[in-house]
């Protein structure tokens, strides 16, 4: 690896006041949750900066000086070529320094800082009918400055270009802590105008010949913009800089106007080579986007929770015909019909398989996500194995596109890797995964060649070895195969003129770090694994695969999911999930995080982990940190005295069990811990928030009132499961659901020995103990089991948990028949209501509701039952889209996540559940914790969807 020196004084005081003033983080916990981006590369920083201000960033710079730090900035950390890691400084200026500071609608122009998110920015001009033209598939979390320093483009370049060219103006912070505005004409220093008129004279015609052959050319310094035909556009020239010349404190960026109406033709290909070379001739005038992707990627997909069906309605596949490759082709109309005849004769241009044409938003949308995820799927192959970034952002004319895809596909052949295929084929980039094995010397020889033959392909073919997401650490090494060394030099003349100590981003497009230099993958990253508890069964057993299922895509920290919760209400990068997943994966190395899993860094960082299982599912790679972090848990307090809360809320469903077979206990203990006083003090023995009230028991449990009702004759007989909340707390839904199973003509059996899914044990990282209740409850199901029983549950949370964790925890075979024979109240029901509502025999009602579908249930479960059931039985619901409601069973409860879960709430459920009640809306939840919460937080008492359907069947 380079040596980079940096010059720097004589420490002095007055840094301790600019740390104090900035809030710089210096600790482990920050610092490792910033050692990788969404790359294979790792760097340690020293700290971390969260400006909110231009000083803020000024003083940054001077303390990084005085201490010989180097300096990378950073906005959503979603570089895949590790342009956003540094051993010194990071500034981070994704958290605060995010405003939108102007919009010019009628020059079409909107200024901005560095840390605005692209998706912000996009929906803040969306009411003038004007967008960012720039749209990569990180979207929802990108920020402006990283996608002008990584010169980013997105699918639709084919219209709107790179981001360069929607770049008006920048300025940047330069070492001396100066502030320059880089303009088209130059710059607002005179003394770098000289010097770069100097160098732009003295090397024209070489930056001529090897500079801007093609659009997506990104390689090294867009100096070519500094031509007398661009009009010396220094702006432009920054773009694509990646860090390394400044710090970018101001943005004025192009915006350009949204079509009326869209359409979208989706072409289908036998073979991914037959999308490449028909991309090229589907560069016709309004088409604005040329996207294609091969058949693996869809294979990939379908492996990931939720997505089993995923890409039904694609072409080729829709009508059973074979397809390997597609091209997603949108252009623009005044009107729907304009817009469908233009998407027409696009998809006649060309020889397909088949081709499918959609108007409608909602489509568009859905065909749009099988790509968009592309970037996340791909990390994993479809048979399970590993593939990685960095030979996945090449890029060649758009004619030579098919060419370098089946010689790319030999070279990978050669030594036995394996890719799947997406990217923006109309302007010939090719997004690409391979399985790289980082775990072996002998696999990193391997990358090593792979990378050196791969770019000389790239140069055969006249390409480019970073198409939009630059060079970064991943190929700065390579340019030498792209570039001569007289350009090479030119490109270190540039920086010396802007950052003369190399301050900024060392390693990357000048004195280029090694391509297998810091890889996050390496071998020492196994230093500390252990065996899990968990089967792991789709990451091999290995608790260090599952984390590093973490690329770092960071869906983890868009607002548009339910993903990550912790993240949306404190912004913070240690409590995203990715955030989370490089603190397990620095315990596992046991470098920068010494401890293993004593470590208090790893506690620090999943303390605010819901366990909501949003992750699960919304994460491209199914990143499960709910299980890592019950995993870590039980490993860290093993052997040790746990929290209080862990015993008073793990061991609630025993304590419930046994309370409830008791006469008056139930009613002794509700008392107790509704008396104000004395609730305090079991609040604070137990480890719980004292800002909130704690929950109630149910004076009479469901058992008692099952065993005391008159139950008539049935056919047919199913199982209630009862779980701890339903049987000890509020029974309520329970009660509802017995009723109405007997309505419907079926016999009830509850067990009335203790039976338990162990959530909460699970939850809290007590997993011998959940194992203990898991071979509990096979022995008192199996007898129902054998007779062929359904065993229906009630509680979102409990059901997920017997479906999928209690497999993965328990190899017992009663627990995996459980697991095949639990379905949920209204999966169970729903197709039964359907019937009996067509027949006539059933009633429906007219009903407005507002639903809180349980977080557990939306990520692995399938809420779609109950939203049939609802609509069958007249209920038009609107659903609550930010996913967990913010109690999460123990977590809002436990001392020190009042104020937080309460904020939770209060993102968009407490505000729409008080609008419902306001206008006389039924309010449905059916988790215990979603209904305590919303009681707790709005006075509002919500029903389960068990209580609406027996109303309605009762009326």
């Amino acid at each position: 690896m380079p040596v980079h020196t940096i010059k720097f004084d004589r420490v002095d005081p007055s840094v301790f006041k600019r740390i104090a003033r900035t809030g710089m983080r210096e600790d482990m916990t920050t610092r490792a949750a910033y050692s990788s981006d969404a790359s294979i590369f790792r760097r340690i920083p020293k700290a971390v900066l969260e400006p909110k201000s231009v000083a803020d960033i000024r003083d940054g710079i001077a303390i990084a000086k005085q201490r010989g730090w180097s300096i990378v900035s950073r906005g959503g950390g979603t570089s895949v070529a590790g342009n956003a890691i540094g051993t010194g400084l990071i500034i981070d200026t994704s958290r605060y320094f995010n405003r939108i500071l102007d919009i010019d609608v009628e020059n079409r122009t909107a200024t901005v800082e560095p840390g605005v998110v692209c998706d912000g920015l996009r929906d803040a001009v969306a009411e003038y009918g004007l967008t960012y033209g720039p749209d990569p598939s990180t979207h929802s979390r990108c920020t402006i400055g990283g996608m002008v320093a990584n010169n980013a483009c997105g699918s639709h370049s084919v219209a709107f270009g790179t981001a360069a060219e929607n770049l008006v103006s920048v300025t940047l912070m330069l070492a001396d802590g100066q502030e320059v505005t880089f303009d088209r004409g130059g710059t607002s220093d005179e003394s770098i105008d000289q010097k770069l008129h100097k160098l732009i004279d003295e090397n024209s015609e070489l930056i001529d010949a090897e500079l801007g052959r093609f659009p997506r050319q990104v390689s090294g310094y867009g100096l070519h913009y500094l031509l007398d035909r661009h009009g010396f556009d220094t702006a432009k020239a920054i773009a694509g800089s990646e860090g390394t010349v400044g710090v970018i404190t101001k943005l004025t960026v192009k915006l350009v106007e949204v079509p009326k109406v869209k359409a979208l033709a989706v072409l289908g290909f036998e073979t991914v080579y037959d999308a490449a070379s028909a991309a090229a001739q589907l560069r016709l005038p309004g088409v604005a986007t040329i996207e294609g992707m091969g058949g693996d990627l869809l294979d990939a997909l379908r492996t990931k929770n939720g997505q089993e069906k995923a890409g039904g309605n694609l072409p080729g596949i829709r009508k059973g015909m074979p397809a390997g490759g597609w091209l997603y082709c949108e252009v623009g109309g005044d009107n729907a019909e304009e817009a469908i005849a233009n998407a027409e004769k696009v998809a006649a241009t060309v020889d397909t398989v088949d081709a499918v044409v959609v108007s409608d938003p909602s489509e568009m949308r859905e065909l749009w996500r099988i790509r968009e995820a592309a970037a996340g799927v791909v990390t994993r192959l479809p048979d399970g194995g590993e593939a990685w970034p960095n030979w996945e952002d090449s890029a060649v004319p758009p004619e030579n596109l098919a060419d370098y895809l089946r010689d790319l596909y030999t070279l990978m052949d050669k030594y036995s890797l394996r890719g799947i295929p997406f990217g923006h084929f109309g302007e010939g980039c090719v997004h690409v995964r391979i399985s790289f094995d980082f775990g072996t010397d002998e696999g990193i020889k391997i990358f090593r060649n792979f990378m050196n033959e791969a770019a000389e392909l790239v140069a055969f073919y006249d390409g480019s070895l970073s198409g939009e997401h630059g060079d970064g650490r991943a190929r700065s090494a390579l340019l030498d195969r792209m570039y001569s060394e007289e350009m090479r030099d030119v490109f270190t003349q540039f920086k010396q003129i802007l950052d003369p100590d190399s301050l900024f981003n060392p390693g990357v497009l000048v004195d280029a770090d090694e391509v297998t230099d810091g890889l996050r993958m390496a071998p020492g990253q196994r230093k500390l694994e252990l065996t899990p508890v968990h089967s792991l069964s789709h990451d091999k057993g290995s608790m260090v695969n599952a984390v590093n299922r973490c690329v770092g895509v960071s869906a983890c920290r868009s607002e548009e999911h339910s993903m990550c919760p912790s993240f949306q209400i404190t912004g913070d990068e240690v409590h995203s999930t990715r955030g989370r997943a490089r603190l397990l994966s620095e315990m596992f190395r046991g470098e920068s995080v010494a401890d293993g899993y004593q470590s208090k860094e790893v506690l620090e960082a999943l303390d605010l982990c819901l366990s909501c299982k949003a992750c699960a599912s919304e994460c491209p790679v199914n990143v499960d940190m709910a299980t890592y972090k019950s995993e870590f848990l039980h490993k860290h307090y093993q052997g040790k005295v746990r929290p209080a809360a862990h015993y008073m809320m793990g061991w609630l469903p025993l304590l419930g069990h046994v309370a409830q077979k008791i006469p008056l206990v139930p009613r002794l203990i509700d008392a107790a811990m509704q008396t104000p006083g004395l609730k305090t003090v079991i609040g604070k023995i137990g480890g719980l928030d004292t800002s909130r009230p704690l929950i109630r028991f149910a004076p009479t449990s469901l058992r008692k009132w099952h065993k005391k009702r008159h139950h008539q004759l049935a056919t047919q007989t199913v199982v209630l499961w009862p779980d701890s909340f339903n049987a000890s707390l509020d029974t309520s839904p329970a009660t509802a659901a017995v009723e109405v199973l007997e309505q419907l003509g079926y016999k009830v059996e509850i067990p009335h020995e203790f039976v338990c899914c162990g959530l909460t044990w699970h939850s809290t990282g007590q997993l011998d103990m959940t194992q203990k209740v898991l071979g509990q409850t096979a022995k008192v199901m199996k007898p129902y089991l054998d007779r062929g029983l359904t065993v229906i549950g009630v509680e979102p949370s409990c059901t997920v948990m017997l479906q999928n964790e209690a497999t993965e925890l328990s190899s017992d075979p009663a627990i995996q028949q459980l697991a095949a024979s639990t379905m949920s109240f209204a999966e169970f029901i729903a197709p039964i209501i359907k019937e009996k509502v067509a027949e006539g025999s059933i009633q429906p009602a007219n009903i407005s509701a507002l639903t809180q579908v349980h977080c557990h249930e939306k990520s692995l479960g399938d809420p779609q039952h109950s939203a049939q059931l609802l609509d069958a039985l007249g209920v038009s619901q609107t659903d609550i889209a930010t996913g967990c409601c913010g109690l999460a069973g123990n977590w809002g409860f436990e001392k020190g996540h009042g104020e937080i879960s309460m904020a939770l709430g209060e993102r968009e459920l407490f505000p729409k559940v008080r609008e419902a009640e306001k206008n006389q809306h039924t309010v449905i939840a059916d988790g215990f914790s979603c209904r305590t919460h919303i009681d707790q937080g709005t006075g509002v008492a919500p029903k389960h969807v068990a209580e609406i359907v027996r109303d309605i069947l009762k009326a």
